[in-house]
C-alpha cells in the first residue's frame, strides 16, 4: 500500500510540474530570444543557471534532511512562481540575465532533484527502462497541455495573465500532491548530504564524470537551442510553435509506449550502442535542417530527430539508473547533477562571453549541432563494465 502512495505521489508531483513548466520555462529560451537576446546572452543565461543550480542543490542536499517531503514540494512550486514574478517586475535587459538566470538554476535544482528521487525510490534493474518510458509519457501528455496554454497565452495575453494562471495551477496542485501527506523516500533519508570534497573526490571505472560532464552541454543543447531552431522555423510565433511540438509529442508518445515495453528485455549493450549512433544521426539532422528544404522534407527530419533523440534518452536513463543501482544509490544522482552543472556554468559561461557581440548570431546554432554531433561519440564510453553485463 506504501508503494501505491509513493507511486501516486510521484505521479501527482511530476504531472503538476510538467504542466507548469510547459506554461512557461517550457519556452524561456525563445522568450529571451523574443526580447531581442541572442545565442551569446542565452548561453550566459545557461551558465548562470548552471550557477544556480549547484547552488540550490547544495541546499537541497542539507535542507532534505531537515524537512518533509510536503516541504521540498512547496519551495519548488514557490520557486518556480518567483521565476515568473522575477520575468514580470523586471525590465528584459542584460542585468536581468543574472536574477533570472541564478533563479531558473535554483528553481531546476529543486524540482529535478526531488523528481529523480522520487522515481529511483520506485524502480529496479528489471524494469526502469519501461518505467521511464511510463514517466515520459506521462510527462509528455501533462507538458504538452501547458505548452498550448502557454503558446496562447504568450501570443494573445499580457505576462500577468500566464503568472495569475501559474500560481493557482501550483497552489491547487500543491494541496492535491500534499494532502495524503506523502512518505519521504528511503533514498532521501538514508543518505548523508555529500560534502564538496565527495563530489570532486568522486571517480568510477564506468567514466560517468567524463559523461556527467559531456551531457551538461546536451541537456541545454537539446532544450535551449534546438527550440530556438524550432522557433525560427514555426516564424517566431509562439502558438505555431506550441502547435508543432505537439504534432512531435503525439509522435514521441507513440514511440516511447513501443520502445519502453521491450526495451527491458533486450541486449542491453546492443540497444545502447545503437542508441547512441541514432542519437549522432539526430545531431546530424539538426545541423542540415533549414527552412528552405519542402515541408515534407522537414517535418520527416523533426520527426526522426525526435525518435532518435527519444530512443537515446530511453537507453541512457536506464543506464544511468541502473548503474546508480549497482553503485552508490542516491549520491550518484546528485554526484550528476554536481559534474552537469559545473560543465554548464563553464561551457556555456565560456560560449557566452566569446559570442556576445556577434551578429547574425542564429546562424552560430549549426555549428553548435556539428560539434555536438562528434561529442555524442563520448556516450559510447560510458558504463561498458557494469552496464553491460
Amino acid at each position: 500500500m506504501k508503494r501505491v502512495t509513493h507511486s501516486r505521489t510521484f505521479y501527482q508531483y511530476l504531472g503538476l510540474h510538467a504542466l507548469l513548466i510547459g506554461i512557461f520555462p517550457f519556452y524561456i529560451p525563445v522568450y529571451l530570444w523574443n526580447q531581442g537576446f541572442r545565442v551569446g546572452d542565452v548561453s550566459l543565461f545557461i551558465s548562470l543557471a548552471g550557477l544556480g543550480f549547484c547552488f540550490g542543490l547544495w541546499i537541497w542536499d542539507r535542507l532534505r534532511l531537515q524537512i518533509n517531503l510536503s516541504g521540498l514540494i512547496g519551495i519548488s512550486l514557490i520557486l518556480e512562481i518567483l521565476l515568473l514574478f522575477n520575468v514580470h517586475i523586471l525590465e528584459m535587459d542584460r542585468p536581468v540575465l543574472l536574477t533570472l538566470g541564478i533563479t531558473y538554476g535554483v528553481y531546476n535544482s529543486f524540482f529535478w532533484t526531488t523528481q529523480r528521487a522520487l522515481f529511483f525510490d520506485l524502480i529496479d534493474l528489471e524494469s526502469s527502462g519501461k518505467k521511464y518510458g511510463n514517466f515520459q509519457i506521462f510527462v509528455g501528455v501533462s507538458l504538452q497541455a501547458g505548452i498550448l496554454v502557454g503558446g496562447f497565452l504568450l501570443e494573445k495575453t499580457n505576462f500577468i495573465y500566464l503568472l495569475w494562471v501559474s500560481a493557482v495551477i501550483a497552489l491547487i496542485g500543491f494541496f492535491v500532491v500534499t494532502r495524503t501527506k506523502p512518505r519521504y523516500p528511503k533514498t532521501l533519508s538514508l543518505h548523508k548530504s555529500l560534502k564538496l570534497q565527495e563530489v570532486f573526490n568522486f571517480k568510477d571505472q564506468e567514466n560517468s564524470k567524463l559523461i556527467f560532464v559531456v551531457d551538461g552541454f546536451f541537456l541545454f543543447a537539446e532544450s535551449f537551442f534546438w527550440l530556438i531552431t524550432l522557433f525560427l522555423l514555426a516564424h517566431e510565433s509562439f502558438s505555431e510553435l506550441g502547435v508543432m511540438v505537439l504534432s512531435l509529442a503525439v509522435i514521441f508518445g507513440v514511440l516511447f509506449y513501443l520502445l519502453k515495453n521491450v526495451i527491458d528485455r533486450l541486449g542491453r549493450k546492443r540497444v545502447y550502442t545503437l542508441a547512441v549512433g541514432l542519437y549522432v544521426l539526430s545531431w546530424v539532422l539538426r545541423a542540415v535542417a533549414h527552412d528552405q528544404l519542402s515541408l515534407e522534407l522537414l517535418y520527416l527530419f523533426l520527426v526522426l530527430i525526435t525518435f532518435c533523440t527519444s530512443f537515446f534518452r530511453l537507453a541512457m536513463n536506464k543506464r544511468f539508473y541502473d548503474l546508480a543501482k549497482l553503485t552508490l544509490s542516491h549520491d550518484y544522482l546528485v554526484l550528476k547533477s554536481y559534474y552537469s552543472q559545473i560543465s554548464i556554468a563553464l561551457v556555456f559561461g565560456v560560449f557566452g562571453f566569446a559570442t556576445y557581440q556577434s551578429q547574425g548570431s542564429e546562424k552560430l546554432l549549426t555549428p553548435i549541432y556539428w560539434v555536438a554531433a562528434v561529442f555524442t561519440l563520448t556516450y559510447f564510453l560510458y558504463g561498458r563494465r557494469r552496464a553491460n553485463t
